[in-house]
């Protein structure tokens, strides 16, 4: 049972977060990348055990969708480039049938906007993420893995009101989710992420981005011990309206939305090591860009 735990750990590369400025509600911004966590989403190293997780991006976008899902910025054009290292160790003692964790995400990003109020670029390190705690359960027969965090995102990004593209937000946030796996059956995988991300207002914009609700989700199925296909996806609804000096954004308060949905693959090197490559286009999206990612994951233990 420990070497099917290992193995399945090594390929939960889920990272919990990456901040890059691709999506909001400022300018479509959030901290949180939603769409990362569609592997294996609940399972945490065993006690005592740290985990190496490291994240690729690259997304593209030429459309910035409005509040009716038509384009809103003439010659919009967006590129993120994200390199993501994790690690991720649970801690030997344990509260019963609980473990505690402990995880730091640091994104080196490359960011290229254009816009018909000019053209930038910024290659730097975006806002790091901390978990400090993170409760993790895996139930006897080790068909249920679950844990819950509530993590934050730090302003330590580059950033200036004045530059067209920035790598940080400029605001801290309470970003708490609950991630859960479950196998119904040892070939079938059913994974979430569900969270919510309450950010501060940024000072120098007095913009205060609105309350955003995410959901991860992936259906895999096991061809062999190595080998997994899936389908997996991404929503993202915001409930809040973003608000500057206090007065509500536009006429829907700059709501965003966004539906993505792709193929996953995912194979095993080792017992505890594994890579994954996923694809995700967006669609049924409101103010905020609309494009496509490419994912390459990859996890081993140290």
């Amino acid at each position: 049972m420990k070497s099917i735990y290992l193995r399945l750990l090594g390929a939960g590369m889920i990272a919990s977060a990456i901040s890059f400025p691709v999506h909001a509600t400022e300018n479509g911004q959030v901290s949180y990348p939603f769409g990362v966590n569609t592997v294996l989403n609940g399972m945490l190293p065993p006690p005592g055990s740290t985990q190496y997780f490291n994240y690729s991006l690259y997304y593209s976008s030429s459309k910035f969708a409005g509040s009716n899902g038509s384009s809103a910025v003439p010659g919009f054009h967006l590129t993120v480039v994200a390199e993501t290292p994790r690690v991720v160790h649970t801690w030997g003692e344990t509260l019963g049938p609980f473990t505690l964790s402990s995880s730091a995400i640091v994104p080196l990003l490359y960011t290229h906007l254009s816009t018909p109020g000019g053209t930038g670029n910024r290659a730097s390190p975006g806002d790091v993420i901390l978990e400090p705690l993170m409760l993790g359960y895996a139930n006897p027969s080790k068909t249920l893995f679950a844990f819950f965090s509530p993590s934050f995102a730090v302003p330590t990004g580059s950033y200036s009101v004045n530059r067209i593209a920035n790598t940080g937000l400029n605001t801290y946030a309470f970003l708490p989710y609950a991630s859960v796996t479950w196998f119904p059956r040892p070939d079938l995988e059913i994974s979430t992420t569900t969270l919510l991300e309450m950010n501060s207002p940024n000072h120098a914009t007095h913009y205060h981005s609105g309350t955003v609700a995410m959901l991860d989700y992936l259906i895999g199925y096991s061809v062999n011990n190595r080998l997994q296909l899936g389908l997996q996806g991404t929503l993202l609804k915001q409930f809040t309206d973003d608000t500057q000096n206090g007065v509500e954004v536009g006429t829907d308060g700059f709501r965003a939305q966004t539906v993505a949905l792709g193929p996953q693959l995912r194979y095993m090197w080792g017992p505890a090591s594994g890579v994954v490559v996923k694809y995700q286009h967006e669609f049924a999206v409101r103010n905020r860009p609309q494009g496509d990612k490419l994912w390459v994951q990859f996890s081993f233990p140290i």
